[in-house]
């Protein structure tokens, strides 16, 4: 009961915080006009990450917090540092938000269904918060739903869609959703892991 009190307590604190900030949760994926950016980013580093990542497997480390990727053929050592996909909170939306046109590494991601052009809808985000996200996947094609292998992503910007309602709710929802465009394919792996979804490599993605 005093851990549960404790709960509301930190909600309500979460809610008062984030009105505070002028950020409320329904305002969270108010990123401006809805669109899709198609310029490179500004930055050396993003522009590198985008080049040598580009339709290549990773190596990710250990470290929760940040990402530590690496390409297999570099030598020890060597190293890139890239946020996690965290979403945004609904209780702190100002909290670690995301930023259009940085790139991340989305990490436990859900693939909920494929749609058209190779888009799918999936749950991404944090640990507690995962919510409707639109993948646009450049070299990959995903066979089923499940889980998903980490992947570096670039957030490119938001797009209302509408899609089927979760089984065994019936019709359809509109919303607002971010949008994800593949980097790289998903960090390796020696063996298939049970339970995350198989997908196929696009050899000659257009």
């Amino acid at each position: 009961m005093k851990m549960a009190r404790m709960k509301l307590i930190a909600a309500a604190i979460a809610i008062a915080l984030a009105a505070l900030a002028g950020c409320t949760p329904d305002r969270a994926m108010d990123f401006g006009d809805v669109g899709e950016i198609k310029t490179p980013p500004t930055d050396q580093v993003s522009r590198d990450i985008l080049r040598d990542f580009d339709g290549h497997d990773f190596l990710l480390g250990d470290n929760d917090r940040q990402a530590e990727v690496r390409l297999a053929e570099w030598a020890p050592g060597r190293r890139v540092i890239i946020p996690f996909w965290l979403g945004v909170n609904p209780l702190l939306p100002a909290f670690l938000r995301p930023t259009v046109g940085h790139i991340y590494v989305m990490s436990e991601s859900i693939l909920v269904r494929p749609l058209a052009d190779n888009e799918h809808l999936i749950r991404a985000g944090s640990k507690l918060f995962k919510t409707d996200t639109l993948l646009l996947s450049t070299h990959t094609r995903y066979i089923d739903s499940g889980k998903m292998l980490p992947v570096v992503v670039r957030f490119v910007g938001t797009r209302v869609i509408t899609v089927p309602r979760d089984a065994p709710a019936t019709g359809t929802v509109t919303e607002k959703v971010p949008v994800l465009r593949e980097v790289s394919l998903p960090m390796h792996i020696e063996q298939p892991v049970p339970g995350y979804a198989k997908f196929e490599v696009v050899k000659n993605p257009a």
